[in-house]
């Protein structure tokens, strides 16, 4: 089996609250939010943006190539497992 690994890191969470209120996480608008938690909200969102264009275009590309294969998305928080 093969992994891909995607690393993301979101360098302007706190623009991205402003531009996307209440849109993304109902969470992510509460100023009270600290930077650290806005990131890993933004992040996560994120990620699952990313996963859930995945699980709709990438089997269809694999179709097209003929390709059989079980594929599985992951979202992993590594800094929960330092």
């Amino acid at each position: 089996m093969m992994r891909i690994t995607i690393d993301i890191d979101v360098t302007n969470p706190e623009e991205v609250v402003k531009a996307h209120k209440g849109e993304l996480v109902g969470l992510l608008a509460d100023v009270m939010l600290s930077k650290v938690k806005k990131k890993k909200k933004v992040e996560q969102a994120v990620c699952e943006e990313v996963v859930r264009i995945l699980k709709e275009e990438f089997p269809k590309g694999l179709q097209q190539e003929m390709v059989e294969a079980n594929v599985e998305f992951n979202i992993v928080d590594v800094q929960d497992k330092v």
